[in-house]
């Protein structure tokens, strides 16, 4: 290795051991973040392409939801000295996301409905872990008062996707 990998594995390293909060808290933070980013991205475009009044409901639900879960988590972190969770979705997220925008008329419904229980199943067990085991108390917290937002999305979704044979 030469002495200048070694500098930057090291500098690497002390960089994320002065990142204020545990792992465990950094990885619940991001994921949260980029999952309601994702959602309410999701949300905007069942807006914009959606004629479905139980579509269309479901979306300003989402944008409503997902916009005071963030604000809380956010709270929760500026609380705890954290850094606030990122405002954007994820590299394994983008893809769905594209593919979703990509699809019309009942389609999207169908697509938007399972994608909807796909996330929010992840949402879930993400959220249910950390309110469990968490080590950041005000992030614990927010993450707890989430997970009835969650569990209610994810019966809709569930139930509409089954609905429309997704």
């Amino acid at each position: 290795m030469s002495t200048v990998a070694i500098a930057a594995a090291l500098l690497a390293g002390t960089a994320a051991a002065q990142e204020p909060g545990s792992r465990q808290t950094r990885d619940y933070v991001q994921a949260a973040g980029e999952s309601d980013t994702f959602e309410i991205m999701e949300a905007q475009s069942a807006l914009a392409e959606s004629k479905d009044p139980d579509v269309l409901a479901f979306a300003r639900q989402m944008i409503h939801d997902h916009g005071e879960t963030s604000r809380a988590l956010r709270d929760a972190t500026a609380s705890a000295g954290l850094k606030p969770p990122p405002m954007a979705v994820s590299e394994s997220q983008a893809p769905f996301l594209a593919a979703l925008q990509s699809l019309r008329g009942q389609e999207f419904d169908r697509g938007y409905w399972r994608q909807q229980a796909l996330s929010h199943r992840s949402a879930l067990v993400t959220t249910q872990l950390y309110a469990a085991t968490g080590d950041a108390p005000a992030v614990r917290q927010a993450a707890a008062a989430a997970l009835p937002v969650i569990q209610s999305h994810l019966a809709m979704a569930e139930q509409m996707s089954a609905k429309l044979g997704g």
